[in-house]
């Protein structure tokens, strides 16, 4: 909501897991409170953090910005025969006649990916076919007006 600014969060909780979840949620300020013994009297150390907890809060702070990403999807060269045998592509799920406008029922997704993705369905619903097709067929928009 405040890209502008920048979001912290101060935990008073048991644990690490609220720290975790404020910074998936957009903080990235975390204050927590620091013991070496969570024993010692004061209303702070009970709730306080000893050096292996912050220890793990810092490692799993550093897993949930990895997890998060940047935001931009990159396909590595190790993904893409993956990609290519699990992925699905827009196939015609019975056969089809010359002129016949697409409509949803009209196809299905099917592996190996080597067509349209699923992705591209807004571009196949309404179009026209240029040819007749078979079923299971991949939809591609050079046979569609």
């Amino acid at each position: 909501m405040y890209p502008e600014n920048i979001i912290g969060y101060s935990g008073h909780d048991n644990g690490i897991a609220m720290a975790v979840v404020a910074f998936t949620l957009g903080a990235r300020i975390i204050e927590k409170h620091f013991t070496l013994n969570r024993a010692l009297k004061g209303t702070d150390h009970a709730f306080s953090l000893e050096p292996q907890g912050m220890q793990k809060m810092v490692r799993d702070l550093n897993r949930a910005g990895v997890a998060l990403g940047d935001g931009e999807k990159i396909i590595y060269d190790e993904e893409v025969a993956p990609i290519a045998k699990m992925g699905k592509m827009i196939v015609a799920a019975r056969n089809l006649p010359v002129g016949h406008r697409i409509a949803l029922q009209d196809i299905e997704y099917r592996s190996p990916f080597n067509g349209l993705p699923p992705s591209d369905t807004p571009k196949v619903i309404g179009k026209v076919l240029k040819l007749g097709i078979s079923q299971f067929t991949p939809l591609s928009l050079e046979i569609l007006n």
